[in-house]
């Protein structure tokens, strides 16, 4: 084999598995990366530009050749002694590192590592302890060994000031005892390098820390034992402990397990199972046939940002609705549409919140399907804008939730334990159909929010995913006019 660099991300993805470092140099036409990886990847380049931000008169060396940047940080860190470098570029022995925040203090500097999670990680420390190593075997003095990350508390006032948003950790006492192990972890991985694949069985380093690129790779052989139709796993609300307990006793199929170790809803589940036939209450309509016209059904997409973007709103905290969708029963049967998206990049929450007020009026029941999410996003609108909310607080009154309802009142098979909207909904109106669209769930919807903001987004792409978040969200609300004619008998 020949002699490859290492670089912390290198001996990182080592310490989590030899195998998936010898095949990420040896063997990347195996590496499968995730949507949610890329998106963990985007996350963290924008956490990275934030941590810049802070320091206005930072250096930043972007040179991507290895042998320029090591140059170019040399040269900045002499000429611009009192200023921090961003991507300072180190190596020794072979081993190359880059810091996100070099911070000169009057006897050394600074290390800051920046991520984007909201707490400290156990590999966080490993990450810096090998960049540490390094930058302290280039003669460098660090006079503290920094974690910044994300703190939820931070409230952004706007005007692009991101002061306040970065919690820095000193990880010094932990780093330091580790800082002697490095040399061993680059001997170890470079001795991995030299000699034939690993022999490495799947496990929990396959997800832990990270998703692994090479999981379907390293999982194709595996037989995949034949599971029962309806596992244990399909018990609503069935405690682990109960699962581990019932399977040491040969227990995989929910329809053998005995009664006693069920509740009612449980053993509800269990003969629909067994007998493969739907069960719908004759009173699931009860509550909603006597609800008067118009008649409103009403769905959220939200987004929370890692790094907010609005005034008065928190990282990862804060729910922002930029879109969304109400079918509107006129009369018996006779629907209407209405929808709010706003993808300008504009605060969309005033707007969201008057338009809202303005096609759902003063009357009439107001459908969603689980009321604490949607009613959740109309409270914190109505404290954001004490003017509108008089009018957002009445709408809240007049939600009904469609869910309590599907729950007490219906089981099919083929839900398999949830009574989530996507999974009543096949079992109901099979043509309506989630997997044809461009975008098919709620996480999508973030995704595709967050792809139509970014400034590297085509035109064309960003007018294909706002059709497709209009797809989506009206198949939402449609999805429950047709539960609510369902439960009533009335679905043709």
């Amino acid at each position: 084999m020949s002699c490859h660099g290492l670089s912390k991300s290198r001996i990182i993805a080592w310490k989590q598995c030899p195998k998936r470092l010898w095949l990420q140099i040896y063997r990347r036409d195996f590496l499968e990366v995730s949507d949610d990886t890329e998106h963990r990847f985007q996350i963290g380049y924008e956490v990275g530009e934030v941590a810049q931000g802070l320091y206005p008169d930072g250096i930043l060396i972007e040179d991507e050749d290895l042998t320029a940047a090591l140059k170019s940080t040399k040269t900045a860190m002499a000429a611009y002694p009192d200023s921090p470098i961003f991507e300072a570029t180190f190596q020794h022995d072979g081993v190359l590192v880059r810091a996100d925040l070099l911070l000169p203090t009057d006897a050394g500097y600074r290390m800051v590592e920046v991520k984007s999670s909201t707490s400290v990680k156990p590999y966080h420390i490993d990450d810096c302890a090998v960049q540490a190593w390094v930058i302290k075997q280039n003669n460098i003095i660090l006079t503290s060994i920094e974690l910044a990350h994300i703190d939820t508390s931070f409230i952004y006032q706007g005007d692009g000031d991101y002061h306040g948003i970065l919690r820095h950790e000193k990880l010094d006492d932990v780093v330091d005892p580790l800082l002697e192990m490095v040399p061993n972890w680059i001997q170890e991985a470079r001795s991995t390098l030299s000699r034939d694949m690993p022999t490495v069985e799947p496990g929990a380093q396959c997800s832990d820390p990270f998703e692994c690129p090479f999981t379907a790779y390293c999982t194709q052989h595996i037989k995949v034992s034949v599971q029962p139709k309806y596992s244990l796993d399909v018990l609503y609300r069935m405690q682990t402990g109960t699962k581990i307990a019932l399977r040491s006793m040969g227990y995989e199929d929910v329809c053998y397990v005995p009664p006693v170790f069920l509740n009612e809803t449980q053993k509800w589940i269990q003969r629909v199972s067994q007998t493969g036939v739907p069960e719908l209450s004759p009173n699931a309509g009860v509550s909603l046939v006597d609800l008067a016209y118009p008649r409103y059904y009403l769905d959220f997409e939200t987004i929370n940002l890692a790094v907010p973007r609005w005034i008065n709103t928190r990282p990862y905290a804060t729910q922002v609705p930029f879109q969304w969708s109400c079918h509107i029963e006129e009369s018996h049967h006779q629907l209407d549409h209405e929808m709010f998206l706003d993808v300008s990049g504009n605060d969309p929450r005033r707007h969201c919140a008057e338009m809202m007020i303005k096609v759902l009026g003063n009357d009439g029941p107001i459908f969603v399907y689980y009321q604490a999410f949607e009613k959740g996003r109309i409270t914190e609108l109505a404290e954001l804008y004490p003017d509108l909310a008089p009018s957002l607080h009445s709408i809240n009154l007049r939600v009904v939730d469609l869910l309590p309802i599907a729950r007490a009142n219906y089981y099919h098979p083929e839900m398999k334990g949830s009574w989530s909207i996507k999974a009543v909904l096949p079992t109901v109106a099979p043509n309506l159909r989630y997997d044809l669209l461009v975008v098919g769930n709620g996480g999508d919807a973030q995704t595709a929010y967050r792809e139509i903001l970014h400034t590297n987004t085509s035109d064309t792409r960003k007018e294909e995913l706002t059709e497709g978040l209009r797809e989506y969200c009206k198949l939402d609300t449609l999805a429950m006019v047709q539960l609510a004619w369902f439960f009533q008998g009335e679905l043709t």
